[in-house]
């Protein structure tokens, strides 16, 4: 099932762009954090790419990741776990878009594409974020931009270039004319309408009722060397880790072009941390007493693991010199001044495949149980289905009869709602073009007739709904079916678009960082 996500992720993050549904890129306040550990040190985040020269943020970076990651659970539901996303690349993802998203600003640049002061004021008058009962409120402005970026001049500057972005592409969809008869066919596809009651069974949930022997990992990896071998080539990054320390840290915030004195006054409140730890005072309180990340303050200043590429070049260098339980001396980074201390420090280290050969045939030998596993429950459900026990009474919900568990989470019988036949991707399920197509050429109240694989786990469904064109209806619909037809070709302009700039351009990714996103490497 995997696999077959994998051949189409990038169709099905094409769908998303083209239906609106993914933001490249959205001002918000403050950067989200990994699930394994945060890129940032208080608001200095390392580089996530270079693109001809320019670098894009790590916090950038995590906010796009975090962004699809809740597109992918909203569609495909809590099935959609980070382990999942790990294993289909979804940062990898998140750095395609944030890439094409610098490419595009490039390009606007190089031919002249200009937005105004107006249009920035305008955009930021406009923001619900700063009005207050309708109303603009210049104090929570500053309030807010100063605190997540520095200034308002960086903040303007980001709004600049979200407004240069959708400028470009507004160019693009200019150029691009849908024919009637096009609009027409279209229509008809999307009045062809069907809804599903399905029941998804969770590969990840299987894991858990999965167990594999050390004989069981040995045969496979003797009979499946090839695999073992492909496996450990698609996922290098997990195999060469770099050293890593998980640190507390104490910032006193320093804003760009901030004045002398307030250096000084920066750099005498880190010398005054410094000095209450030195005294033996516990180094989490002083960091809750004086820091100033907003983020890691209530956690004592616990940033999680850093390591080279994921922190501030200078940050690294000084948190990496540490061993476990010392402190920095202060250290400056674009943020301020910081204090930082060692709690954990892991030596880097390189995995063999020789070494890591058994723990690969372990987690493909449980991949491929839990698979059978699930698609085998998904069987007997739909076996029983087919006999006339409907998927209700089957899998009943919350307080409604004796719940079903796989791997201790409860399955239960959902709903899609209705969906067209001009999109691949059935709601809440995900894209599963086999199982839309399938749905839209039964009846209502049909029990399809297989088990169809989709991102997440097999799924068994049941036709609910079942609509046809009705013609009268044409005319009201029209404009809309033209606009999205529109947006759909706009979008495949845009790709071969950038797909050329990429060709023209030096591109240079954090391994580190993406290295961050993917499952870990497990331990000798």
């Amino acid at each position: 099932m995997l696999d077959i996500v994998r051949a189409n992720k990038k169709g099905i993050l094409s769908w998303l762009i083209v239906l609106g549904i993914v933001v490249v890129f959205a001002i918000n306040f403050g950067p989200g954090s990994l699930s394994k550990g945060g890129a940032g040190c208080g608001g200095a985040p390392a580089y996530a790419a270079r693109v001809n020269g320019k670098s894009i943020s790590a916090a950038d970076f995590e906010r796009q990741y975090e962004n699809l990651l809740r597109f992918y659970q909203q569609q495909a539901g809590e099935g959609f776990t980070r382990e999942l996303a790990a294993q289909l690349g979804l940062g990898r993802q998140a750095m395609g878009v944030l890439v094409d998203r610098e490419l595009a600003l490039q390009e606007a640049r190089r031919r002249g594409v200009v937005v105004t002061d107006r249009e920035v004021s305008e955009a930021v008058h406009q923001m619900p974020a700063f009005q207050e009962n309708g109303q603009f409120r210049y104090e929570t402005y500053l309030e807010a931009v100063r605190a997540n970026y520095g200034s308002p001049g960086n903040f303007e500057a980001a709004v600049r270039d979200d407004l240069l972005y959708q400028k470009i592409l507004g160019a693009l969809v200019e150029t691009v004319k849908v024919p009637a008869t096009e609009v027409r066919a279209q229509w008809a596809a999307s009045a062809d309408r069907a809804a599903l009651k399905f029941v998804r069974f969770p590969i990840s949930a299987a894991q858990a009722e999965v167990k594999v022997s050390d004989a069981d990992a040995k045969a496979f990896a003797d009979r499946e060397g090839a695999r073992v071998e492909a496996f450990y080539k698609e996922n290098a990054d997990r195999y060469d880790q770099k050293a890593k320390v998980h640190v507390r840290h104490v910032l006193a915030r320093v804003a760009p072009g901030a004045s002398a004195d307030e250096e000084a006054a920066a750099r005498k409140k880190i010398d005054e941390a410094a000095a209450r730890v030195k005294k033996g005072e516990d180094f989490a309180k002083v960091a809750a007493a004086l820091s100033d990340d907003p983020n890691t303050k209530d956690r004592g200043g616990d940033l999680g693991f850093v390591s080279e590429g994921l922190a501030d070049a200078a940050f690294a260098k000084a948190a990496l010199a540490l061993k476990a339980g010392q402190v920095s001396e202060p250290v400056r980074t674009p943020a301020g001044w910081h204090l930082i201390r060692a709690e954990e420090v892991v030596p880097a280290r390189q995995v063999t495949l020789e070494a890591a050969r058994l723990d690969i045939a372990r987690e493909l030998v449980a991949r491929d149980r839990a698979q059978a596993l699930a698609r085998e429950k998904a069987q007997a459900a739909l076996d029983a289905a087919r006999k006339g026990k409907a998927l209700d009474e089957q899998f009943p919900p919350a307080g409604k009869g004796k719940q079903v568990t796989l791997g201790g989470t409860v399955l239960a019988a959902e709903q899609t709602g209705p969906f067209g036949a001009g999109s691949p991707v059935v709601p809440r399920i995900g894209a599963a073009p086999e199982l839309a197509q399938a749905a839209l050429t039964a009846k209502a109240g049909e029990v399809l007739p297989k088990v169809f694989d989709t991102p997440s786990g097999p799924v068994v469904a049941v036709v609910e709904l079942r609509e046809s064109p009705d013609p009268a209806r044409f005319e009201a619909e029209r404009a809309g079916i033209e606009a999205r037809l529109q947006g759909m070709k706009a979008e495949q302009v845009r790709r071969a678009w950038l797909e050329d700039l990429r060709g023209k351009a030096k591109i240079e990714e954090n391994v580190a960082l993406l290295g961050a996103t993917e499952p870990a490497a497990p331990q000798p």
